[in-house]
């Protein structure tokens, strides 16, 4: 909640509305991969690798040496460590010391050379890094809501440091594997491949691609000092080098756990900063370069100073406080999600009542919708990535019912609601027709009863079709439970009806225009069978058009008020 309130004020406001407008491009690093293989593991891998073979009489005249300059990387000597050296490495009682030691180091330990073999010999055979890096993980939370903010038009570019392929999975277990999501740029050649809604540059290298053509891409593992002080002026990558450099240049930066502590990246930024400068003050604007951390970076505040240069030393604190959104990339991503699906439903319902000429009921059902978001976002608590598995099941769930009258066809993909930015939905004619706007104005109907105690809103009570979107339960005492379906349209109600949904005469369902009521109901609802609802009589399947209320209702207040009634649980 911390977090999606700041996107509330400035200077953060502007932020979380120049990234749904497609204004970032993202810059990721390992610090949003927590569950890829460990540093600390990939040091183990690599120290017990040569420990055994300088072990090995056969080869103990090549690799010892290579064990001796290891050691002395930790600042340690042969002598210290000799009465373990028979035993596996992460059983030494010095182990934990040289792992903390070559923890920063690690660009170092792959630098280390083994005669007659491969430069990258100690990432590719020592580490394993094919082996390390199999058998991945399901993606985490900040890779499902970066995918997320993929499918809804709000990312263009990425630059990642990672050689996981987690972005990727997200992308293509959200979509369905549908093609024209995500270009990943690894070789030079994936720049001339068919644009994509989004494009992924990894920088240093993928392990997907290396491990499936290794001939072909592990020469773009980038990880040991030498290949990082060479990459500016490799040729390798100078196609992708001048494409983030464009990136840099023309798009503002949002960092989550990437420290920017290679000098490369950070020669990256400089060189964008003469191309095209960023200007100080940025007022009105975002801030150019936002990083989401605890504390910034020595690495980070090296970007600073090089893009303000002049204008940095008379407005240190104001710059840094600008540029540090204080919260972990996973809790950024998440509010971010939340915070562009609150700004498109918002701007389509405020389209939908210009139409109809209510543009009146706007603000109130803005700040209400507003209200939804945070309940929602304020559950991310815990375990992130289970919430964020289960919010796109639920509301994946809730936009095809009201969209096509059906569960989704694979629960685990992610429903958008258009891969138009906010600027560019009034012209998205296909959003605006698929009912987005009314969609919006029901979701804060809703609210606001749950807001006043009139009615519980929940999670459905299975998976099962009958169960609806969501569960609504009154307050007052012996209550039912009643499931709840959000409808387009007449045809959507139908189908549901057809298919069972209905089955028990308890469902209560919202649909955004007023087809249903006009054929089957006199007033604003419609119930079937008839019966009194409510206290004194059994329930019964309800249908209340929402489009009616709206059009019929004298201001606000009626309409919450007519919605209650109307609902009557």
């Amino acid at each position: 909640m911390e977090v999606i309130e700041k996107f509330d004020t400035a200077p953060f406001q502007a932020v979380a509305s120049a990234v749904a407008n497609g204004e970032f491009s993202f810059w990721v690093g390992s610090g949003i991969s927590r569950n890829a293989p460990s540093l600390g593991g990939l040091i183990d891998r690599a120290i017990e690798f040569i420990r055994s073979k300088a072990m090995n009489p056969a080869t103990e005249d090549t690799f010892m040496p290579v064990l001796d300059e290891i050691l002395a990387l930790a600042r340690v000597q042969r002598a210290a460590v000799a009465a373990n050296l028979g035993s596996p490495f992460t059983g030494w009682p010095q182990s934990s010391a040289i792992r903390d030691e070559l923890w920063t180091k690690y660009s170092d330990l792959l630098d280390v050379r083994v005669q007659d073999e491969e430069a990258d010999y100690v990432l590719w055979d020592a580490v394993d890094i094919r082996e390390a890096f199999s058998a991945p993980p399901l993606p985490e939370a900040p890779h499902l809501c970066i995918a997320i903010l993929i499918m809804e038009g709000a990312v263009r570019s990425i630059a990642s440091g990672n050689w996981d392929g987690f972005i990727e999975a997200a992308v293509d277990r959200l979509s369905g594997g549908a093609s024209g999501i995500l270009q990943v740029v690894v070789d030079p050649d994936h720049l001339r491949d068919p644009a994509a809604r989004a494009r992924l540059f990894k920088f240093h290298g993928c392990i997907v691609h290396a491990d499936q053509e290794p001939a072909l891409y592990r020469k773009f593992l980038t990880g040991s000092h030498t290949q990082i002080v060479n990459w500016p002026n490799n040729p390798n990558f100078a196609a992708i080098r001048n494409a983030i450099t464009e990136l840099a240049s023309n798009s503002k930066s949002l960092v989550l756990g990437l420290s920017i502590q290679d000098a490369n990246l950070q020669g990256v930024f400089s060189t964008a900063s003469h191309i095209h400068p960023w200007p100080w003050p940025c007022d009105p604007a975002a801030q150019a370069h936002v990083f989401c951390e605890d504390q910034i970076k020595p690495g980070q505040r090296s970007v600073l100073r090089i893009v303000y240069g002049a204008n940095y030393n008379p407005n240190i604190a104001v710059i840094e406080q600008s540029a540090h959104l204080r919260a972990w990339g996973e809790q950024v991503l998440i509010a971010l999600v939340f915070n562009v699906i609150e700004k498109k439903l918002c701007l389509l319902m405020e389209l939908w009542l210009a139409e109809i000429g209510k543009t009146g009921f706007a603000s109130r059902l803005a700040m209400v919708l507003k209200n939804a978001r945070d309940l929602g976002a304020g559950h991310a608590v815990g375990n992130r990535t289970d919430f964020v598995y289960r919010a796109i099941s639920l509301w994946s769930r809730a936009l095809a019912l009201y969209r096509n009258g059906a569960l989704p066809d694979r629960p685990d993909t992610y429903q958008e609601l258009s891969a138009s930015t906010p600027l560019q939905l009034p012209t998205d004619q296909n959003a605006k027709a698929a009912g987005l706007g009314r969609l919006g104005a029901a979701i804060s109907l809703l609210q606001s009863g749950h807001a006043d105690g009139q009615w519980r809103i929940s999670v459905p009570r299975s998976l099962n079709l009958t169960d609806g979107a969501m569960t609504t339960t009154s307050t007052w005492a012996g209550a039912e439970p009643r499931p709840l379906f959000l409808v387009k349209s007449v045809t959507e109600a139908i189908n549901l009806e057809k298919n069972g949904a209905f089955t028990g005469d308890k469902a209560i369902v919202l649909h955004g225009d007023d087809t249903y009521q006009r054929v089957f109901g006199g007033g604003t609802s419609a119930r079937r069978p008839r019966g009194a609802p409510g206290r004194t009589g059994r329930s019964s399947t309800r249908h209340v058009s929402i489009s009616h209320l709206v059009e019929t209702s004298v201001d606000a207040d009626d309409l919450f008020h007519r919605f209650s009634s109307e609902v009557a649980l």
